[in-house]
C-alpha cells in the first residue's frame, strides 16, 4: 500500500516541483503568474468546500428540526429595534393582532424589525420597515447558502470579526448591515458600539470577491445570492426589497442604479 502511494503520489508531485522549479529559473515572470493563479485557485476551493461542508451540517440539523417540528412547533417572536435609544422591544408572537394604526404611530420608533423562530437553533428575519415587513413571506424559513466567509467591522482605528453569529440569518429577503440592525447585532452578540458614520464594513463573500460597505450601504439576501443597496436611493413606498427575484442588479455600472447584485449562481 505505502509503495502504491509513493508510486502514484509522492513520486507524480516531487517531479512536478522540480519541473516547475526549472521553469521558474528560466521564466520567473510568468512563473509568478502561475503562483498567484493557483493560491487564488487553492483559497477558492478551500472557501468553496469549507461553504459546502458548513452547508451539509445545517442541512442535517435542519432536517432533524422538521422532524420535531409536529411536537414542538413554536411562534416566531416579534421584536422592533430603535436606533436613537438602542432599545429593543419585545412583542411577542400575537403581532398579526396589532393594528395598522399601531405601527403608523409607532413609525418614527421603528427602525429595525426582527422576527425570530426558535427551534433547536434561533433563526432571525429582519426587516427595515413596517412596508418590508408586510409584503415579505413570513412563513417560509428556509435558509439560502452560506454568502459570506468572513466580515470584518473597522472603527476607530480598530477591526472586529463579527461574522461569527451571521448564519442564523441568510434567509432570502433578510436585509443586513443597515445602521440600525449593525447596532442592534454589535449589542446583542459582542457587546460592543457602533459608531454611526465612521465604520466600514470589509467584506469576504463565497466567491473570493472583497468589498466595502460604508454607513449608507447595506445587503439584501436574495434566494441565489445577495444585492448591495443604497440607503438613500430606496424608495419605501415599493414592495418586498426583491420580491423573491434576481431582477435590478446593475453590475454593469449604469448611471444612478441604487443596486450592486453579487454572487449570484448562473
Amino acid at each position: 500500500m505505502f509503495s502504491d502511494l509513493f508510486s502514484y503520489f509522492v513520486i507524480p508531485t516531487m517531479v512536478s516541483i522540480s519541473a516547475f522549479g526549472v521553469y521558474y529559473l528560466l521564466n520567473p515572470v510568468k512563473g509568478n503568474v502561475i503562483i498567484k493563479d493557483v493560491a487564488w485557485q487553492s483559497v477558492n476551493l478551500y472557501s468553496k468546500a469549507s461553504i459546502y461542508f458548513e452547508n451539509l451540517a445545517n442541512s442535517i440539523e435542519d432536517d432533524n428540526e422538521d422532524e420535531n417540528d409536529d411536537f414542538n412547533e413554536n411562534q416566531p417572536l416579534l421584536s422592533y429595534y430603535n436606533y436613537e435609544n438602542e432599545l429593543e422591544v419585545q412583542l411577542g408572537d400575537d403581532y398579526n393582532n396589532l393594528p395598522e394604526e399601531w405601527w403608523k404611530d409607532s413609525e418614527k420608533n421603528v427602525d429595525l424589525i426582527i422576527l425570530k423562530r426558535q427551534t433547536n437553533n434561533e433563526v432571525f428575519k429582519t426587516f427595515k420597515n413596517y412596508n418590508k415587513f408586510c409584503n415579505t413571506d413570513k412563513q417560509n424559513w428556509e435558509t439560502v447558502e452560506k454568502q459570506f466567509v468572513q466580515i470584518e467591522l473597522v472603527q476607530n482605528g480598530t477591526c472586529i470579526d463579527i461574522h461569527k453569529h451571521l448564519d442564523c440569518f441568510y434567509l432570502a429577503n433578510n436585509a443586513l448591515f443597515t445602521p440600525a440592525f449593525l447596532k442592534w447585532y454589535l449589542k446583542k452578540w459582542f457587546n460592543n458600539t457602533l459608531n454611526e458614520d465612521t465604520y466600514t464594513l470589509k467584506i469576504f463573500d463565497k466567491d473570493v470577491n472583497l468589498f466595502t460597505l460604508n454607513s449608507e450601504q447595506y445587503i439584501i439576501i436574495t434566494n441565489n445570492g445577495y444585492k448591495i443597496k443604497n440607503i438613500d436611493e430606496e424608495s419605501e413606498s415599493g414592495g418586498s426589497e426583491n420580491d423573491g427575484s434576481e431582477s435590478g442588479g446593475s453590475e454593469n455600472g449604469e448611471e444612478s442604479a441604487p443596486e450592486y447584485e453579487g454572487a449570484q449562481d448562473d
